[in-house]
């Protein structure tokens, strides 16, 4: 078990003490004094080397805990998480159906725009080429996993043709881990023909090469995505 620093002055603290205490110890846990794996301290004695009371202790404990970034067990220990993609996989399957989609449609929304717009600007006859033949093997008339699959290539192919290694990066990277939420979207005839619609749509904007039109296509595009994962699954097919 690692022990506690000397106790800090949090007195002249410009912030609630929970929040003060939180980003104390989320700087010890990012600075390996708390290192993935290990055991904090009881929170009598923490709170003790802190100067602190066990509540603004449990305060800060619930923050770093709502960051994933310690796993606490009722009258037991509590264990700093290792900061990986497996964890977090297997953390985001906890929420709710409603928080997954939502946090979804959040990394979405910041990626997939600046995707397109970058997209028509670099995008290569060779490039055009490749995103026709995705939309040309898409149907409304296949299984739910299967649309998916090539929505997937899709968006992929197109983070591709930016020619930015870390958008290729990040856009996979969402794409692996957001599945199973996505496949919401794809679970009616309907749905299903809305994406392809909706790539169609982004992709026009792309061969002429005029940016703004493909951000807006895929907004767009996004909007109708989310409402089907909204949509309750008694509407499936």
């Amino acid at each position: 078990m690692v022990t506690t620093n000397a106790s800090v002055d949090f007195r002249r603290r410009s912030r609630p003490l929970g929040i003060e205490l939180a980003a104390h110890l989320e700087r010890q846990i990012l600075n390996d004094i708390y290192p993935p794996g290990s055991l904090l301290p009881a929170e009598r004695e923490m709170a003790e080397s802190l100067g602190v009371s066990r509540t603004s202790l449990r305060e800060a404990l619930l923050e770093l805990e709502s960051k994933h970034l310690i796993e606490r067990h009722h009258g037991k220990s509590t264990r700093v998480l290792p900061l990986n993609m497996e964890t977090l996989a297997v953390q985001e399957r906890l929420h709710s159906i409603e928080d997954r989609i939502q946090h979804v449609i959040e990394v979405e929304d910041l990626i997939e725009p600046g995707v397109a717009r970058l997209a028509a600007q670099r995008a290569t006859a060779a490039d055009i080429l490749q995103l026709e033949a995705i939309i040309d093997r898409s149907s409304e008339h296949l299984t739910p996993e299967a649309s998916l699959d090539l929505d997937i290539d899709f968006h992929y192919t197109l983070a591709r043709v930016t020619r930015n290694n870390f958008m290729l990066g990040i856009s996979g990277l969402a794409s692996e881990r957001t599945r199973e939420t996505r496949l919401l979207a794809h679970r009616t005839t309907e749905s299903r023909s809305d994406v392809i619609a909706g790539h169609a749509a982004v992709l026009s904007a792309v061969i002429v090469q005029d940016a703004d039109a493909a951000e807006t296509a895929m907004r767009q595009h996004l909007e109708a995505v989310h409402r089907a994962m909204r949509q309750p699954a008694s509407t499936e097919d």
